[in-house]
């Protein structure tokens, strides 16, 4: 990551600041983060009891991800997408083809999505990751997956890493730093089952969640 990155999270991580987006601004002494918040009682609560700083670097807009990429016209170097940290809570308008492509036009050349999904990859519990995985596949010419808690067991439930680039150019995933070497090797190279393109018209996310229960 270029360390004058211009990072975008929608969805937020403000409920845990020291962990997260203190620790990128210290990281990335010149980078920018805006995180876009829909409830401002959570920034308030951050502010109150997780020591989230005031700094210039870290703008926050409380907004609805999908309204907010609708009116932006930045451009911006990542996206991170942590708005299904609970299965049983999917917002549906953030999974849609409509919107990854309204993510594609906000990053730049070089730019990537990376989007936490709490789902399986195979079988019924799966279906959620899969039709996602293909939406992505619409806009982005690469669409990867990394399963974080059992890399080898698409079975399981558990947080999966969806990283779309923009680029055409083929990553080799390999990193210097140990810790960050350690998560590309979660890399998902099985086949993916085909799954049906979500649409503003047709997102069936709550369906899916039931498979999972």
């Amino acid at each position: 990551m270029k360390e004058e990155a211009i990072i975008i999270s929608l969805g937020g991580s403000l409920i845990i600041p020291d962990q997260v987006d203190t620790a990128f601004l210290n990281d990335f002494k010149r980078a920018e983060l805006t995180v876009v918040e829909i409830d401002p009682g959570v920034t308030a609560l951050a502010k109150q009891y997780f020591r989230l700083p005031d700094d210039p670097r870290l703008i926050i807009r409380h907004e609805d991800g999908r309204v907010w990429l609708n009116q932006n016209q930045e451009k911006y170097d990542a996206i991170f997408i942590d708005a299904f940290s609970s299965s049983y809570s999917i917002p549906f308008h953030l999974t849609t083809k409509e919107t990854v492509a309204k993510e594609y036009e906000t990053l730049n050349e070089e730019g990537a999505v990376v989007v936490n999904v709490v789902s399986a990859i195979t079988g019924e519990k799966g279906k959620l990751t899969r039709s996602m995985y293909y939406t992505y596949k619409q806009i982005f010419p690469q669409v990867y997956l990394f399963p974080v808690n059992a890399p080898q067991d698409g079975s399981a439930m558990q947080n999966v890493m969806l990283v779309a680039l923009k680029s055409k150019v083929k990553p080799n995933f390999i990193s210097d730093n140990t810790e960050t070497q350690s998560q590309l090797k979660n890399l998902w190279t099985k086949p993916i089952d085909k799954a049906p393109v979500l649409t503003d018209d047709w997102a069936p996310t709550d369906y899916f969640v039931s498979q999972t229960l």
